[in-house]
């Protein structure tokens, strides 16, 4: 009797440690590539961001913190940020409202239910330069779909060149974006629909709470972690924004710098914001691209623990 137990505790012993094992087996190939293709490089960049290298040749003299200083009086830049926080104002601000709106409908018995969520979330699965060029396309004042839309419903007086004018082609590039995020933002509150507890609603229809009252106060409490997902994801997909917005502005943010990001600031520094621009500088532009990492760090940890303390005070 005991000897069977023993056995069985010694197999027993075994099985974690192989199973262990094998998980390591697995996973380290990945880790190898992940770590050669994404880790190796962002610590490399933080080294050089110390040094002058113009990205091609040897690496020049060690400047310290003179990239950095550079960067706090690089209006360029400086307006970039200013940009790239305007598009995050704009998608926060759609991810709240229409996202958390259209979510609440979708989740309701509707016929063909299925059709419409993926009709909602194709955007979001499409590249981001064919969302580009679409935008363009309906945008354009001689092929675009806008200004004859504005014209058939007497709206003539409003036909623009939208992405001429460099007060509406940073706003058209925000809707844009905000146009492809709702989708994952309308997924995420749609699967928050799904933990929220039918027995409190039963509850607050009996005391006779409206349907206003019963959403505003049952429902949007114990949506709390997917308001924390979606509000930093969008926070993310703000900041680090750049094929939509390259497609639309390119290099230079046409029009006049208007819709300069600063991805596509990076991209310019590091590049050249022409085709045969020989004004690049690879060491600042990982400086630029450290200054990026570490303001989308910032404010997406600032904003778990908003969102965070949120979530224990409904709990």
């Amino acid at each position: 009797m005991s000897v069977g137990v023993a056995t069985r505790r010694k197999r027993g012993t075994k099985q974690p440690t192989n199973f262990a094992r094998a998980a390591v087996l697995f996973a380290l190939p990945a880790v190898l590539v992940y770590g050669m293709f994404f880790i190796l490089p962002v610590v490399q960049s933080f080294t050089l961001a110390f040094f002058e290298w113009s990205g091609l040749g040897p690496v020049g003299d060690f400047v310290g913190a003179g990239n950095f200083a550079k960067l706090a009086t690089d209006d360029a830049f400086l307006a970039a940020i200013a940009h790239s926080f305007i598009i995050l104002g704009v998608l926060v601000l759609i991810t709240n409202t229409f996202s958390l709106a259209l979510a609440s409908l979708l989740n309701r018995p509707l016929r063909f239910r299925g059709l419409f969520r993926a009709i909602i979330v194709l955007p979001y699965v499409l590249s981001p330069l064919v969302v580009g060029f679409i935008w363009v396309l309906i945008l354009s004042p001689d092929i675009g779909l806008l200004n004859p839309a504005l014209e058939a419903i007497g709206l003539g007086a409003l036909q623009h060149a939208w992405l001429a004018d460099p007060a509406f082609a940073l706003p058209w590039i925000a809707v844009a974006l905000a146009w492809q995020w709702n989708g994952l933002a309308t997924l995420i509150f749609l699967t928050g629909f799904q933990d929220v507890r039918q027995d409190l609603l039963e509850a607050a229809r009996l005391d006779g709470a409206h349907e206003f009252q019963v959403f505003r106060q049952v429902i949007v409490p114990q949506l709390a972690p997917a308001f924390t997902i979606a509000n930093v994801l969008a926070a993310i997909f703000a900041l680090r924004a750049f094929d939509l917005v390259y497609v639309i502005g390119g290099p230079l943010g046409a029009p006049a710098g208007s819709t300069t990001v600063i991805s596509t600031i990076i991209f310019g520094t590091a590049f050249g914001r022409t085709s045969f621009s020989s004004d690049i500088n690879m060491a600042y532009a990982m400086t630029q691209g450290v200054a990026q990492f570490l303001l989308v760090g910032v404010i997406a940890v600032g904003m778990l623990l908003y969102f965070g303390r949120r979530e224990r005070n409904v709990r």
